[in-house]
């Protein structure tokens, strides 16, 4: 039942009718019913959408979940078999770290597409048609294709509609198109495509000013506004970097995990140890192997990340977004309400002959003259009416003083002509009477007779010379961006006669002056767009304006330099339809900077090639028509205050202040984000090693096990977790924002980082905890190869000291990781109060295993002479010593110099 879109634009309004099988008085109630049945409401479709259920059980069966899930029951089981061994404790504390696990997942994923509810919001819920001759008021979402709508100023349109008559009509496309200019209509026929024409009202878009009647062709999801709102849908979130590394890094380490368990598990059995014994070394192994600490820690540190950076302006949706905004490569940037403010503003004011601008009483003479050729209502919040004419009164009211004395004597307003391109007002006061008209130059130019003296002289002759020098100035203020507006005036001996034609007001014109019309820059947006230069950032503007006024808001931004010449840069998205995608990613290799007159398809087909390129993408926006791209880039930015539900709900990322210099901000919290990642995985995996090395001794040598599983538990969820969190919120460093941006292949879990936690840092904590464990168990006259169970007090307390042991040591690994070649003590301990907290948390814990009875209880510890604690406290300076030493060497072996550079940000 929808019209060929392809062609209802194109015909005289009378034939409208019969395309759409309607009539002027409206379809009747029978033909309502028929269509509301065939085609359905005007609402969007919703699609089937993730329940809150499913994403949890998706989480409760991932691999490292299920890992922990099998390893519990076994516990279970190994309870059953041989009940008062502590393992069903075992099994309690790993199903819970499998849940606690489950539960940070799925919050974590759990983000309700609320996208079509937003676009629903948007669209209007009551609208008045004209149906069986009578015009009445119903539910938008009974609209049906035929339908009369009648629209008048501040509505929303709900539906697409061809346009059968209008009066002074004019609308705001920029949710739709993000052009700010406000667009003024016709029921006239016009040659152009559906998006570009004129006659078109399309759904979701507003209109500022005028009335007029529109017959509905296209409903719900046909709309232009259901096209982009599918698109949005049909686009499925990618996996962000962050977690492209934690899904590998937790594969790879339980693969190991399992590998080794069953290995040692199978070595067991040749052996003839019993089940039992295998059991425990399975787990034992499986359990030391995988850091269960290191996700919630993760969790942990993005969500406080994410806190941080709304203190910043920037509101992060999805946790991983938070280090996604570090990886940046390339933001593909809207203009309208992201690098402009989405206002018109009247920037320059030009003596049209000379070029100069206008000041003092020729200023105020010319705004005078702007306001009465103005129209516009007050209103409580200001002035309404068409934006132009509402920013010339602004000006006005901001320069010279309240405009509605003047606008109370304008009698009579000629309303803005789509044909003529201008309007007018006649002026009459008790001291003089004056036609003023202002629109495009060229409309103005064969009415001017004279050319007005800013110095307060009188008119001197339109002469072609001047005019041409006017014409020259014009395309000088437009190559700069700006909508140029021409003002002139006649005066007047007396009041014209009513009913008298505007072409008979037009006769012997004078000019006065050439306007200058913007939507400015933010001013914040040049040094945001330099910083992120600086960073080897790429900036991208992706709008769908004009390509002067494109290129030249990239040139006043800095996207592009000013020795850039015209166009070299500046694609059009007629140029990007004819392009494949390896074309269109050589073109973006050759340097193009600015794409101009884009839909939403070419917007998403933008950020989809730099994907293909291997870039990490960032897209702003505020409107409808950014909803695809922001969804499909692996950052959307949408803005806060201005920004559409429509894209706020398919963004990662909001900035509260609609700030673009906001986006430099969470590019420095995202990267020392990632580099603080690094910094506790390091430190997280260290411990790994002492946990590991006891249960293969046992297994080898006839040694009684020097630490237990839930005391393997105790470090991994306890005592590490406060320390791990402190390293993942340390200051950004001073040249974060001078480094390029991560590859994209960078690893949080590398070789430099498993060769300094499993084979340095590692094998010294195993080590010394090994060796005070047989100390103590020396010194209480064990012997080798003695048979000394878990719950003899001598090997409660070997297990003590070597629990303990590792506790201490981790803090000199903790200061460690603060720096990459410093010591971590000259960043200042106590401005990470997170750290301090870590310390004494670790030396209560040191000191609780050994002496505090509830944790003997729990953990199968005992106690030790205070000597041989004292020992344990040596291998704080043990481990942060020789860790350091490493530092010096691999300084001097990189760079020749054996002094750090202090790397915190002062």
């Amino acid at each position: 039942m929808n019209a060929n879109a392809g062609q209802i634009q194109n015909v005289q309004p009378e034939r409208v009718f019969a395309l759409l099988h309607t009539r002027p008085e409206g379809l009747r109630a029978a033909e309502v019913a028929a269509r509301l049945a065939e085609i359905g409401p005007n609402a969007l479709a919703t699609r089937a959408r993730h329940r809150w259920l499913a994403i949890l059980v998706r989480q409760c069966i991932n691999f490292f979940s299920l890992l922990l899930d099998l390893s519990a029951a076994i516990c279970f089981v190994a309870e059953a078999m041989q009940p008062g061994e502590g393992m069903a404790m075992l099994g309690w504390a790993l199903l819970g770290v499998s849940v606690l696990n489950a539960v940070f997942g799925f919050l974590q994923e759990y983000r309700a597409e609320r996208a079509m509810e937003a676009l629903r919001r948007f669209l209007p819920q009551r609208v008045t048609v004209r149906r069986e001759g009578r015009d009445q008021e119903v539910l938008a979402e009974a609209l049906v294709p035929g339908d009369l709508l009648l629209l008048a100023e501040g509505n929303r349109i709900p539906a697409d509609a061809r346009l059968v008559a209008c009066t002074e009509m004019v609308v705001n496309n920029a949710p739709l198109t993000g052009e700010a200019k406000p667009q003024p209509l016709t029921a006239n026929a016009v040659q152009t495509g559906l998006t570009e024409s004129l006659n078109i009202a399309f759904a979701g878009c507003a209109v500022l000013k005028g009335n007029g009647e529109a017959v509905v062709f296209a409903t719900g999801d046909r709309t232009e506004f259901g096209t982009i709102a599918s698109l949005s849908q049909d686009i499925r979130r990618t996996v962000s970097p962050l977690e492209r590394e934690t899904n590998r890094m937790v594969r790879v380490l339980s693969a190991i995990a399992v590998c080794v368990g069953i290995l040692f598990f199978a070595y067991g059995v040749v052996i003839g140890n019993s089940l039992w014994m295998n059991l425990v070394w399975m787990l034992g192994i499986i359990v030391a192997f995988v850091p269960e600490g290191l996700l919630p820690t993760l969790t942990f540190s993005l969500a406080i990340g994410s806190l941080r950076m709304a203190r910043r302006n920037v509101l992060v949706k999805g946790l991983n977004a938070v280090e996604a905004m570090g990886a940046l490569h390339v933001i593909c940037t809207d203009k309208t309400g992201t690098l402009t403010l989405n206002r018109l503003a009247v920037t320059h004011l030009v003596d049209g002959l000379r070029g100069e601008p206008l000041a003092g009483t020729g200023r105020a003479g010319f705004l005078r003259l702007a306001v009465i050729a103005s129209e516009v209502r007050a209103g409580a919040a200001g002035f309404t009416g068409d934006p132009l004419d509402v920013a010339v009164v602004d000006l006005y009211a901001a320069e010279v003083g309240a405009p509605e004395p003047l606008l109370a004597n304008t009698r009579r307003h000629f309303a803005f002509d789509v044909r003529k391109r201008r309007e007018a007002g006649l002026y009459a006061g008790e001291d003089e009477i004056v036609f003023a008209l202002k629109g495009a130059w060229e409309s103005l130019r064969p009415l001017v007779a004279a050319l007005s003296d800013p110095g307060g002289g009188p008119p001197v002759g339109a002469e072609p010379e001047a005019l041409e020098r006017i014409e020259r100035n014009v395309a000088e203020l437009a190559s700069h961006g700006l909508r140029v507006i021409a003002l002139a005036h006649r005066p007047l001996a007396a009041p014209p006669e009513p009913g008298t034609p505007q072409e008979t007001l037009e006769q012997g014109l004078v000019f006065d002056g050439l306007m200058g019309i913007e939507d400015p820059l933010r001013p914040e947006v040049p040094a945001a767009v330099a910083a992120c230069r600086g960073a080897d950032i790429r900036v991208i503007l992706v709008t769908g304006d004009h390509p002067d006024t494109a290129e030249a808001v990239a040139r006043r931004a800095g996207i592009l330099g000013a020795e850039e010449a015209p166009g070299r840069h500046t694609m059009t998205g007629r140029e990007l339809e004819a392009l494949r995608e390896a074309e269109l990613i050589e073109r973006l290799r050759d340097g193009i900077l600015v794409f101009a007159r884009t839909t939403p398809e070419q917007k998403m087909k933008i950020v989809l090639a730099l994907k293909r390129m291997g870039l990490v993408v960032g897209m702003t926006g505020d409107g409808v028509n950014d909803a695809p791209a922001l969804k499909a880039a692996d950052v959307g930015i949408a803005m806060g205050l201005r920004g559409t539900d429509v894209a706020r709900e398919a963004a990662q990322v909001i900035l509260l202040d609609d700030n673009f210099a906001s986006i430099v901000n969470g590019v420095v919290e995202g990267r020392t984000i990632f580099r603080n990642l690094r910094k506790f995985t390091d430190y997280v995996l260290a411990h790994n090693v002492p946990e590991i090395v006891p249960y293969l001794v046992y297994l080898v040598f006839p040694v009684p096990l020097a630490i237990n599983i839930i005391q393997i538990l105790s470090i991994d969820l306890g005592t590490d977790i406060v320390p791990a969190i402190a390293l993942g919120q340390e200051p950004h460093e001073a040249d974060t924002m001078r480094r390029p941006p991560r590859e994209i292949e960078a690893r949080l879990l590398d070789w430099p980082v498993v060769a300094h936690s499993y084979l340095f840092l590692g094998l010294l904590e195993a080590a010394y905890s090994q060796a005070l464990f047989y100390f103590v168990l020396v010194l209480g006259g064990w012997s080798y190869g003695d048979p000394l169970g878990p719950t003899d007090p001598l090997n409660r307390s070997g297990m003590g000291i070597a629990l303990s042991s590792i506790m201490l040591m981790q803090i000199g690994n903790l200061v460690g990781r603060r720096s990459q070649y410093g010591t971590g003590i000259d960043l200042g301990l106590i401005r990470n109060r997170l750290i301090v907290l870590g310390v004494a948390l670790e030396v209560f814990f040191s000191w609780a295993v050994l002496y505090l009875p509830s944790a003997h209880r729990v953990l199968g510890t005992g106690p030790v002479d205070p000597s041989i604690y004292a020992l344990a406290w040596l291998g704080i300076p043990y481990i942060f010593g020789l860790d350091y030493l490493r530092k010096r060497v691999l300084l001097w072996h990189r760079t020749g110099r054996v002094v750090p550079v202090v790397q915190a940000a002062p």
